[in-house]
């Protein structure tokens, strides 16, 4: 082989390369950017749900228990999720999710944002609670009233 034949192959193995990446960079990353936010959208929504769910527990039990009292509890919501509203029968909850297309089937997200509830089992009492978020780590401080009433703070 002489010298201009080994300049065409390299610049073929060049070009093969340029082509590899152009492909990469139009067809794969786009399916791996998706799955990726669709990945980070369904852990949001699920440690949120999970993390509301313990808050719900421990809300109806502090409720059934006889007499009144504090209790204090470790309450994480990611980033994107904020708790929004407490009364005598849910705790509502919202977690913005990605501009990914497409998006997921309503009724419970509308453009980007979806709305949960978890159920409370109060038996006619209020519970009163501010609004956390969006994202929180820390203590919340569940206080049950002479009246049987729910307060929901942060510590």
């Amino acid at each position: 082989m002489n010298k201009k034949n080994k300049g065409q192959i390299a610049i073929e193995y060049i070009i093969f390369i340029a082509i590899f990446l152009l492909f990469f960079q139009a067809v794969v990353k786009p399916s791996v950017d998706f799955a990726e936010s669709v990945i980070n959208d369904v852990q949001s929504i699920s440690v949120a749900k999970e993390n509301v769910s313990n808050l719900a527990d421990n809300i109806n039990s502090l409720e059934s228990s006889l007499g009144y009292g504090k209790r204090l509890m470790f309450f994480y919501l990611p980033n994107n999720a904020t708790l929004t509203l407490c009364d005598e029968s849910q705790i509502t909850y919202v977690v913005s999710i990605s501009n990914a297309k497409p998006s997921p089937p309503n009724p419970p997200c509308d453009v980007n944002v979806c709305s949960f509830g978890e159920d409370l089992y109060l038996g006619g009492h209020d519970i009163s609670c501010e609004v956390i978020g969006p994202g929180f780590t820390g203590n919340l401080i569940l206080e049950k009233t002479e009246a049987g009433d729910i307060d929901v703070s942060i510590q």
